[in-house]
């Protein structure tokens, strides 16, 4: 005897979901071609981005026009990180200048990190080195060892690491963990000085002691070496571990080599290639966040999840086409996700309402929006305009999001040029002052 094959509940939702958002946008939304600019939203942006005409850092940027090198150094540290203002590294860097002139030894030393990372600037090692000497005349720990590290990274003939080292040393004796471990780092391995493992075994104790996953690390490197203070693979698994669980993809890997071995802990293969595995998504993860990231993911964290009941649904329906942008969002993303499984008209309904919301500056929208420009499927690739996104987004304010979408927007940067940066940055900037017009 036949019967009905009728869809399960998640599927009745599913199709309720897109019949009403159908009906919603064919019968009042724009056409998906119908913006003014490819992926540009209008001149109007209203919400929770950064006013032009509420400055919030009004009194500093007084300060620092005034002259106050404080002052200048803090706004160039703002319009660096973009968390109050709208990011801008070419002018974070102008305000980093002003300050330097004045002696300013933060400054120097950001010029210095700037200079070397190709930050709104060409990068020039030289010229990092010339403002990092600066800095480190203050005798401050963070300049000396940063200039430490230039000078144990990089390639002649700017390479000194004797000089490194003796300015680690300066640094470690002012209380800076890194530098102690970094110094630690060329005792273990002769560079500059000559290999002591008993001197790096001493260095690396109390940033260990604190918690500091190199130290922890290179302190199970010297229990693992038949010619270290003690072997004691056991001592060695459990500060691999320490380290491991702080994110180090190195100390997984070499957690995984005493797994694959049986060295100091219980013989095992399986998870010796999960150690593996997750050291290279570690390693990985930096430049492929932005990648591996689907649109769709990135959910509001200070908002309730939509219920997905007909009559709920239909109330956010009404709510989305009388504008809310909060609505908009949650039904774009609602219908992105994968139990939904969308035909790509329906997907197309969701770009529309994500750039609806984004367009109103919900930060969420905003930032699935970049995602869907990284991916390419259903807006043309662009990269530029993906980091655009994310730069507003992060100006927005919304605390958990912010740092979603600097974690992807460092992802991002890695992969692109820095003229486009700097031209999502600016296009960023003219979005946000056309709202005063």
């Amino acid at each position: 005897m036949s019967r009905d094959i009728r869809p399960d509940r998640r599927q009745q939702q599913a199709l309720a979901l897109l019949g009403l958002t159908s009906a919603l946008w064919l019968s009042g939304g724009m056409a998906l071609g119908e913006t003014q600019e490819q992926g540009a939203p209008p001149a109007a942006l209203v919400g929770s981005l950064v006013d032009p005409l509420v400055d919030p850092l009004a009194d500093l940027r007084a300060k620092a026009q005034a002259g106050e090198a404080q002052a200048q150094y803090q706004l160039g540290d703002e319009l660096q990180r973009g968390r109050l203002l709208v990011q801008d590294h070419a002018a974070a860097v102008a305000w980093f200048l002003r300050a330097s002139e004045q002696g300013h030894s933060g400054a120097q030393t950001r010029l210095g990190q700037i200079y070397l990372q190709g930050l709104g600037v060409a990068a020039d090692p030289a010229r990092a080195l010339q403002f990092l000497e600066q800095a480190a005349e203050s005798g401050a720990a963070e300049p000396l060892f940063y200039l430490a590290s230039l000078l144990e990274q990089a390639a002649a003939p700017l390479a000194d690491p004797a000089r490194a080292a003796r300015l680690y040393q300066q640094a470690a004796k002012l209380g800076h963990m890194d530098a102690a471990v970094s110094l630690g780092v060329l005792y273990q391995n002769g560079t500059g000085v000559v290999q002591d493992l008993e001197r790096a075994h001493q260095l690396y104790q109390a940033p260990a002691a604190a918690g500091h996953p190199r130290a922890l690390n290179n302190l199970g490197l010297l229990y693992v070496r038949e010619t270290g203070p003690e072997q004691d693979y056991g001592r060695a698994a459990l500060l691999f571990q320490a380290a491991a669980d702080q994110g180090l993809a190195v100390a997984l890997n070499n957690l995984g080599t005493l797994y694959e071995n049986g060295f100091g802990v219980a013989l095992d293969e399986a998870r010796a290639q999960a150690l593996y595995r997750q050291a290279a998504d570690l390693a990985r993860g930096g430049a492929d966040l932005i990648q591996t990231t689907a649109a769709g993911a990135i959910y509001d964290p200070s908002l309730e999840r939509p219920a997905r009941a007909a009559a709920d649904l239909q109330q956010l329906q009404q709510q989305a086409k009388a504008g809310d942008p909060v609505a908009q969002f949650q039904l774009g993303w609602l219908i992105l996700q994968p139990e939904t499984a969308a035909s790509r008209r329906e997907e197309l309904l969701a770009v529309q309402l994500l750039q609806a919301a984004a367009q109103a500056g919900q930060a969420a929208a905003m930032v699935n929006l970049a995602l869907l420009y990284v991916e390419g499927r259903l807006l043309p690739q662009d990269h530029m305009l993906a980091y655009m996104w994310l730069v507003l987004a992060i100006a927005a304010g919304e605390p958990g999001l912010a740092a979603q979408a600097s974690d992807l927007a460092a992802s991002l940067a890695r992969q692109i040029p820095a003229a486009q940066i700097l031209q999502a940055q600016s296009r960023a900037q003219n979005l946000a002052q056309n709202r005063s017009r």
